[in-house]
């Protein structure tokens, strides 16, 4: 009867399967395909090796079959190692098809070492006690080779004997530690990239706080001092009652659209989807709520670690709110690509223009939303470009390293 879910033998077969079965990272897969090369170049060392007469065309065609499920394998992992980890059997095939090669090569061949790779794939693969079990079945299998191939050998070495048949234990805890490692690493990679999620969703509550009390409550505020003051006017100056009604159904619908923007960008940050979709999202976004027609040419699957695409897409609602609020343009023309190890974000329209003076002029004269542009770019180790002439648009360059490298540089300067 076999142990039931909540019993110590349960825990003990769940804790057994549990690495076999969990998703193998681009680290684990990349080790993989290695080892898999590794594997195949020996084959091909061992395949050059072969007699080329027709008694041992059987050999020939078994070990370049061996070299080409190697090259497959390795072509393929994410296919190939993901079964190979929650199906053994399949390991099992691929160690009779090799100690049958090692059988007719012999065990003092250059084949060996192939065998020798497929105890440390199967180490990256099982862990531990799926080490210890593949190592345990090579070893049994050497010996039965090495009994069948005893009278090629001239004189039995302690190497024959005892050195080779070590080298899979060796070799497997070889893989487990790799992968130990391996793990580790995807492990503080997770921890990072959790780190800056939350340090993203901070700085984001606190820059929708500073925007919620610098436009909508502001707003608001005086949407509630005009509609207390319109009674008195109503009482005294009919016109001016008239006025300040219109008024304050005009701050009213900026009210909305300010609440409306802050709502779209929370939407937009809550939704894990790629740099490219976003983009688009907020630029057609933008094109309804201000009535200007908006071209974009954004290139597919263009993502950046979530730090990073908050700014860009920050810097990209800002410079579409600076259109609408100064450009006067008809159209713009929204535009994201990469290259060179650079995601570039470009906006352009065909306004009035102006003549961009430098940072200090601008924090002296208090346009600090432009110096917002350049402080988002730099904290992410990007850099703004604002490229006008009166009369003939703006154009605002944004671009952003793809090397998380630089991201981290960033952050830390």
């Amino acid at each position: 009867m076999g142990d039931a879910p909540g019993s110590p033998g349960g825990a003990r077969a769940a804790a057994w399967e549990r690495p076999i079965q969990e998703e193998l990272t681009e680290q684990v897969g990349g080790a993989f395909q290695l080892l898999l090369q590794i594997r195949m170049f020996i084959t091909a060392v061992t395949l050059s090796l072969v007699p080329l007469e027709v008694e041992y065309l059987g050999v020939f065609l078994l070990v370049l079959m061996v070299a080409l499920l190697s090259w497959l394998a390795g072509r393929y992992w994410r296919h190939v190692a993901p079964r190979l980890a929650r199906h053994p059997l399949l390991f099992a095939l691929d160690m009779a098809a090799s100690f049958t090669v090692l059988g007719l090569g012999g065990t003092s061949g250059p084949y060996l070492l192939a065998t020798v790779a497929t105890a440390a794939l199967a180490g990256l693969l099982y862990h531990w006690r799926g080490m210890l079990t593949v190592a345990g079945l090579q070893i049994l299998c050497y010996y039965v080779t090495f009994a069948f191939t005893i009278d090629s050998l001239q004189t039995p070495t302690f190497q024959d004997v005892l050195g080779q048949p070590l080298c899979y234990p060796l070799a497997g805890f070889a893989g487990v530690a790799l992968r130990r490692q391996l793990d580790a690493n995807a492990e503080q990679e997770a921890a990072r990239r959790l780190a800056e999620v939350k340090a993203a969703a901070a700085e984001e509550r606190a820059r929708l706080a500073r925007e919620m009390h610098d436009s909508l409550a502001k707003t608001l505020r005086g949407i509630a001092l005009a509609a207390t003051g319109l009674r008195v006017w109503v009482d005294r100056d009919r016109d001016r009652a008239l006025a300040e009604a219109d008024r304050i159904a005009t701050a009213c619908q900026v009210a909305s659209r300010e609440a409306r923007s802050l709502l779209s960008e929370l939407r937009r940050d809550a939704v894990p989807r790629s740099l490219s979709q976003v983009v688009a999202e907020a630029a057609r976004d933008w094109s309804d709520a201000a009535g200007v027609p908006v071209d974009c040419d954004i290139a597919p699957d263009i993502d950046l670690p979530l730090r990073v695409r908050h700014e860009a897409v920050a810097i990209l609602s800002e410079a579409l709110t600076n259109v609408e609020r100064h450009a006067g343009a008809g159209s713009v023309r929204v535009r994201l690509d990469r290259g060179d190890g650079e995601v570039r974000l470009t906006v352009r329209d065909d306004g009035t223009g102006f003549r961009p003076p430098d940072l200090t002029t601008l924090a002296r004269e208090g346009h600090y939303g432009l110096i917002g542009l350049h402080e988002r770019a730099q904290r992410v180790g990007g850099v703004v470009k604002i490229l006008s002439t009166r009369g003939e648009g703006t154009t605002v360059l944004v671009r952003l390293p793809i090397d998380e490298r630089a991201h981290r540089l960033a952050e830390v300067s």
